[in-house]
């Protein structure tokens, strides 16, 4: 985890954190537990323009992965001399798990949801395969985080609860993957937190023997989490913007100094440059104009 003062003035920073369930701090040094999963760690200052990182050191229990999809969050908050209130920024991180657990005869994955800087997303591609020598019908059960939901499930899946989104794939013959692709959508909060995590449960049910299931989760992010510009004034609160600074930077007046005198100056240059070579063309026609003109040679003798 990195934090920096983007802001133009020293600040006193404060870092805040929020592991999930099936996850606990293990060790994290200059910071406690605060109940419910927070952690609260010390204030330090920063100076304009520092950047400070940290390792956040996480167990994970032996069963957290029946209860994916995992989110945490990391906050901080952030005060500078004689700028009032208070400035903060926060941002989510996902809990990954792999399939699992490992059963023959089933193969599931999912690939990663991505929104735009509109909020659009192609979508959830999910493929679930039968690896094995049967037929089985499939299954495919899709757990999203607060926020993210699918808004108009395709034929054959039906919407469990807001969170929730089942869908029956039909019968897969051995060796056969059936592809499913899910609409997503989210809400601005919920693209400001991401990266989230996401969750998928393949199961089959072959002919013969037992039922086939295994699990997964997959990445949630969203250009929304990188858009929003550094913090400046008057703006005193902002999500992905880390500091506010206390007073604008000096300017010559009218915002685009520094620009106009760049274009001078490389004006400036290129006239200069102009002018040289035409002196230097000038010069060498003048040499050949006056140079003697040479006589005829005289003919070889054999």
């Amino acid at each position: 985890m990195t934090v920096t003062n983007t802001g133009a003035t020293p600040a006193r920073i404060r870092l805040a954190y929020t592991l999930p369930a099936g996850l606990s701090d293990a060790g994290t040094g200059g910071c406690a537990p605060a109940g419910g999963g927070e952690h609260r760690c010390g204030e330090w200052a920063s100076a304009p323009g520092a950047r400070f990182s940290t390792l956040l050191r996480v167990r994970v229990d032996g069963d957290a992965w029946k209860r994916m999809p995992l989110s945490g969050s990391v906050r901080v908050t952030a005060t500078a001399p004689g700028a009032p209130g208070v400035v903060s920024d926060d941002e989510g991180f996902a809990v990954l798990f792999p399939p699992g657990p490992p059963v023959p005869g089933i193969r599931l994955a999912a690939d990663a949801v991505s929104f735009d800087i509109s909020g659009g997303s192609s979508g959830l591609e999910v493929r679930l395969g039968n690896t094995g020598r049967v037929d089985a019908e499939g299954r495919v059960e899709v757990a999203l985080p607060a926020g993210v939901t699918v808004p108009t499930p395709p034929s054959g899946c039906t919407t469990v609860s807001p969170a929730r989104t089942r869908c029956a794939l039909g019968t897969l013959a051995a060796g056969r993957t059936a592809r499913l692709r899910l609409p997503v959508t989210a809400t601005p909060e919920a693209q400001r937190q991401a990266p989230l995590a996401g969750a998928v449960l393949g199961q089959l049910d072959p002919r013969s023997g037992p039922t086939r299931q295994v699990q997964m989760s997959f990445r949630i992010t969203s250009a929304a989490a990188l858009a929003t510009p550094v913090a400046s004034p008057p703006a005193p609160t902002g999500s992905q913007g880390v500091l506010a600074a206390e007073a604008p930077a000096v300017s010559d007046g009218g915002g685009g100094g520094s620009v106009r005198r760049t274009a001078i100056l490389l004006i400036v240059i290129s006239t200069l440059l102009v002018v040289f070579a035409l002196a230097l063309a000038t010069t060498s026609l003048r040499r050949r104009m006056t140079a003697p003109v040479a006589g005829p040679s005289a003919a070889p003798t054999e």
